[in-house]
């Protein structure tokens, strides 16, 4: 049995969600929390200038 869905190339799913910018949504910091349905994520930037997310 064949699959006929199609996935949509990754460039077109990345233009059709919006765009938040790190540096606007750090506000110069290193490092912030996230609340996520009664949870907090810690969202930091790393020495080697990569964005990591712990719970």
């Amino acid at each position: 049995m064949h699959d006929s869905a199609v996935s949509a190339p990754a460039s077109f799913v990345v233009a059709s969600l919006p765009v938040v910018e790190s540096a606007r949504l750090m506000s110069g910091s290193r490092e912030i929390v996230i609340q996520h349905a009664g949870q907090s994520y810690r969202l930091r930037v790393t020495r080697a200038n990569k964005l990591i997310l712990t719970k």
